[in-house]
């Protein structure tokens, strides 16, 4: 298959979704709540629909996996994972951070990515040993080489209690440069930018980290879990950014696993 030409499909069938999805923002609409107390909004549904009846017509044969919608054959050798809005809190509130996201994985491994700022009109994609892209430009993540310095993106606070990981958001405000909260995938774009070091996120899921992966390995950075070498898209945490970074990272989060026993 050939990657590039999917990509281009990917970037058409976005379009519409997108153009949904602004139609509602900062809007008049309701907010329901999922089972997990999460907000949900017509955007997400419709968004994630436009986007389902396109994969279906262009790759009938392929998997889809979305947030909103559930999963279609999520064992195929092809599979799309699909996040309509991503940071809905931030879209109820009107507030330009969310972002929209779909990405190609093959054998569970993502091989195709897009995230979409439509509040802030950018698109960025990757495409495995392609490189990564935002609006024409190459993306590059940081060089900076040491915590100490950095400038860190976080996930909201209530998502490092929740985990029971507090210990790892209280020693990044120690140590590095500055700590900043850009949640969702705004923060893992701007690492992926390298406008920021690095994003340290305790708790997402398939659809949030699959589009991450691709892009920041493909400007030349790391995705990781807090823990373990398997840079896993459903494990539920992730570390994006400078490789230098991720690791210093990690090393806190190793350090108190160590103390804990």
């Amino acid at each position: 298959m050939n990657l590039l030409e999917i990509k281009d499909v990917a970037l058409s069938m976005m379009k519409p979704a997108k153009a949904e999805v602004l139609k509602w923002y900062r809007g008049e609409f309701s907010v329901d709540l999922k089972d997990d107390q999460s907000p949900v909004t017509i955007a997400d549904r419709n968004a994630e629909e436009i986007l389902r009846k396109k994969i279906s017509q262009h790759f009938p044969d392929h998997g889809i996996i979305g947030e909103e919608f559930g999963s279609h054959n999520p064992d195929a050798e092809w599979v799309w994972t699909i996040d309509p809005v991503d940071g809905t809190r931030s879209f109820v509130r009107g507030l330009p951070l969310f972002a929209s996201m779909i990405a190609l994985l093959h054998k569970r491994e993502p091989v195709l990515g897009i995230i979409e700022l439509p509040a802030l009109g950018e698109t960025a994609w990757a495409v495995k040993g392609k490189g990564a892209f935002a609006n024409g430009q190459r993306l590059r993540v940081s060089s900076q080489s040491r915590l100490k310095g950095a400038f860190v993106a976080v996930a909201d606070h209530y998502c490092f209690r929740s985990e029971k990981c507090t210990f790892l958001f209280n020693r990044l405000n120690q140590e590095a440069g500055i700590v900043r909260t850009y949640p969702d995938a705004f923060g893992h774009l701007m690492a992926i930018r390298g406008v920021v070091d690095v994003m340290v996120d305790p708790l997402a899921k398939i659809w949030d980290y699959a589009p991450c992966k691709i892009l920041v390995q493909e400007a030349g950075g790391r995705f990781a879990n807090f823990a373990g070498s398997r840079a896993s898209i459903e494990e539920g945490t992730a570390v994006v950014g400078n490789s230098k970074i991720v690791q210093q990272v990690r090393k806190i989060f190793r350090e108190n696993s160590k103390k804990a026993k």
